[in-house]
């Protein structure tokens, strides 16, 4: 009689556990959707920066300052949201390494403020700076919250280096630009298919 009961109760089980991967398939298709569009509204913000240090490398510096603002305040909240959604780390850990992490950037950037105030640096030296700062942070916070801001990281490392050394180098970053993000949507699309079938 208990084999029967056992037997009686698997199938409902084995549907709850269908029903709970269902659930969590969904899940991760919608954070890989969020994490695309994420992914590329920051690439949009960093390509009007690669176009406002070309053309005017001397106003740069506060566009860079407003981004790694930007960037501090906005990947926390998605790794935040990325990690509950997943169940990947615990909220308070992550968030803990994010404070860290873009308190680091953010204290750097204002050693680079107090340099400029003492005319060590210049405008355009300044906004290069920070490029740097905001592009190694965000390499690193590729760690912490989506392995696509390592492609941003690179994306702002190139520019920073294509700034130093070419004249005019928008072209080319516009089209290493488009170059990564059509192949991070190919992958993302392709892993989306993968989790449908």
């Amino acid at each position: 009689m208990n084999t029967s009961t056992s037997m009686e109760k698997t199938p409902a089980a084995t549907s709850q556990q269908d029903l709970h991967l269902s659930d969590r398939l969904a899940m991760a298709k919608h954070v890989l959707k969020m994490d695309a569009m994420l992914f590329v509204g920051i690439m949009f913000l960093a390509l009007l920066g690669v176009g406002i240090t070309d053309y005017r490398g001397e106003n740069a510096h506060g566009y860079w300052r407003y981004m790694l603002i930007l960037m501090s305040v906005g990947t926390t909240l998605w790794g935040t949201w990325r990690a509950r959604r997943l169940g990947l780390a615990e909220s308070s850990k992550l968030l803990y390494q994010q404070v860290i992490l873009w308190g680091t950037a953010m204290v750097a950037m204002a050693v680079i403020y107090l340099l400029l105030g003492t005319g060590r640096l210049n405008y355009e030296t300044t906004g290069l700076l920070i490029l740097l700062v905001l592009a190694f942070t965000t390499f690193i916070d590729g760690m912490l919250v989506s392995w696509k801001l390592y492609v941003v990281g690179l994306l702002l490392l190139l520019t920073l280096l294509l700034a130093t050394y070419v004249e005019s180098f928008l072209w080319m970053i516009v089209l290493a630009a488009v170059v990564m993000i059509a192949l991070v949507l190919v992958f993302v699309v392709w892993k989306l298919r993968s989790l449908a079938g």
